[in-house]
This record gives C-alpha cells, sequence and structure tokens, in this order.
C-alpha cells in the first residue's frame, strides 16, 4: 500500500459549527477552560479553531485515555512547539493531566489541579469568607471522553456517553461532587477542514471520525502500516496464530518479518466469504476495534510526525 495515499473524507456536520458558536458564547460565563485531549494523539486532538479560545482563561489539559497511550505522553505533549507556546503565553494559567476518565481518583486528580490553577482567584473569596463557585467549560474533538469525565465527576450518569463520535449534541451544566464546581458539557467538535493527512488519520483511527464517513477498509490498511512503523512486529505479533506466537521473537525478528497485510489477518483469522473471497470489512472492523480497545498495545500516534 502507499503510504502517502490520502483518505477521503467529508464529515463536518452542521450541529458542530453551531457548538463553536455555542462555546463562544458561553465562554463568558466560565471560570477555566477544561481541554479533554486522546492520549494517543494528543496534538492531533488540538483543534485550531479553540486557540483563541484558549488564550481568554485558565486552561486546563486532560490527556485522557492514557491507559491506551505509550507511558511517556506527557512528555512528548510538553516537548511540542505549539504546547509550548501555549505554556508560555499563558504564563501559569495552564496546566496538564494525564487520567484515565473511567477508573477511580480522576475526581481528585481534577480537582487538585482546578484548584491550583484558580488558586489566587479562590484564595481572595477564602479571604472575604466567599465559598467561591467554579464554573468550567468541557471542550475537545468527538470521542475524546469529555461525558465520560463529567459523569466520573458528578459521581453520577448525569451526561449521555458512547463509544461513537457526536453523542453528546447540547450542553449540559453540571455540578460536580465537592459542589463548588460546576462544568459545562458540550458536543465533541471536529476543524471545519481536516487538511493535514496524518491529523486525519490519528483522528479516524482513535474513532473521533465516524467510520461512515471514510472508507474503513482504506483505513485499517493505513493503520496496520503506521502501527508497523511505531512499533515492528506490534500487528504481527497481535494477529498471530498459537503456533506463531510460541516461536516469539525468532519468528518475528526484523530480519524475518515480511509486512503484513490486510489480505494475512484475514486469512489468519479466518474472515473468508463464500467462494473464498476474504471478507475484507470484517477484518478491517476487527482491526480498528482491536486498535481503539488497547488490546494491540499502547501508542503515540503523534510520533508518526517525527519519522
Amino acid at each position: 500500500m502507499d503510504k502517502e495515499q490520502e483518505l477521503k473524507i467529508n464529515w463536518y456536520p452542521g450541529h458542530m459549527a453551531k457548538a463553536l458558536r455555542m462555546i463562544e458564547g458561553e465562554l463568558k460565563l466560565c471560570n477555566m477552560i477544561v481541554y479533554v485531549l486522546d492520549a494517543r494523539c494528543a496534538i492531533s486532538s488540538l483543534n485550531p479553531r479553540f486557540d483563541t479560545l484558549i488564550d481568554r482563561k485558565p486552561v486546563l489539559f486532560v490527556l485522557n485515555k492514557a491507559d491506551l497511550a505509550k507511558p511517556d505522553v506527557l512528555k512528548t505533549f510538553l516537548q511540542n512547539e505549539n504546547v509550548k507556546n501555549i505554556y508560555a503565553r499563558k504564563k501559569g494559567l495552564v496546566h496538564t493531566v494525564t487520567l484515565d476518565s473511567t477508573t477511580s481518583g480522576t475526581t481528585k486528580k481534577i480537582l487538585s489541579a482546578v484548584d491550583k490553577l484558580l488558586q489566587e482567584q479562590l484564595d481572595h473569596a477564602k479571604s472575604k469568607g466567599i465559598v467561591k463557585t467554579i464554573r468550567a467549560i468541557v471542550i475537545g474533538v468527538t470521542n475524546c471522553g469529555k461525558s465520560t469525565l463529567i459523569n466520573n465527576l458528578a459521581n453520577k450518569g448525569k451526561t449521555q456517553t458512547g463509544d461513537k463520535p457526536g453523542v453528546t449534541k447540547t450542553k449540559q451544566w453540571v455540578a460536580t461532587i465537592n459542589q463548588h464546581l460546576y462544568v459545562l458539557d458540550t458536543p465533541g467538535t471536529l476543524y471545519p477542514a481536516l487538511d493535514s493527512p496524518l491529523t486525519t488519520k490519528n483522528l479516524a483511527y482513535v474513532g473521533s471520525i465516524r467510520d461512515e464517513a471514510i472508507d474503513f477498509i482504506a483505513l485499517a490498511r493505513h493503520l496496520i502500516v503506521d502501527l508497523e512503523t511505531l512499533v515492528p512486529n506490534s500487528i504481527a505479533l497481535h494477529f498471530a496464530s498459537k503456533k506463531e506466537k510460541s516461536q516469539g521473537n525468532q519468528k518475528y525478528s526484523s530480519q524475518n518479518t515480511k509486512n503484513i497485510t490486510l489480505e494475512d489477518i484475514c486469512r489468519k483469522r479466518g474472515y473468508i466469504l463464500k467462494g473464498g473471497h476474504l471478507d475484507e470489512e470484517r477484518c478491517a472492523k476487527a482491526i480498528l476495534t482491536e486498535f481503539r480497545s488497547g488490546k494491540i498495545g499502547k501508542f503515540n500516534l503523534d510520533e508518526l510526525s517525527l519519522l
């Protein structure tokens, strides 16, 4: 497969343009921004349309789904030039945490980071005997886990969640368990134009772009190549037969392995239709599903830009 072949996507629903306008309107009522990013492609998850918004309020970056990413994802994120510029501009009014919003401990970590960012405001209110109410707007691309994070903070299933992009369609104010922090959930928002092939692929890989909006068989082919580039033999070992796995590194040394293809995986999994034709659609779905669930391994897709 030609690695440079671009994936064609035609998906920018009207509700996203509406969501951007809503976010801009609500921001003036908020004390800060919680910017949720998918840790597996945190840089690709940064929406250029939010650049002017985050300059107006303190920002907490949340690298969510960190359990599915490489352990050094925070270091890679902070070393990015765009992120460095944000930190330089905001001069202490920005902080970044990594977490898996589906596990315990999320609430404490987020609340601690919020208190750190807004310490001056909180101390000022405390000096007057006031418990300050904090309002935070939660933004991010689709399917990055915003609603799950908010539900964890509220300790209830107050917002609708799902494993497909575009579940949240309207704004929702939700009180957190400490009662003085209110968070506003917003619809996930993609860019009006995805003009970077790498960004497009990364967002599609993690499910921030609907599979229906893209040739997901072609997407799975790209994913095979990119994961093998990041971690040689990761795909080959994951989809190997029991006999092949028992041979381990001897079978899949850099000297002996060949580039595994979607057709190879079809045969290994027995995805065969009547007449002996390969069931490429079923195979592509399996590859994408198993990557997104972390079964293939932990990856930082943004590293592809460094290769």
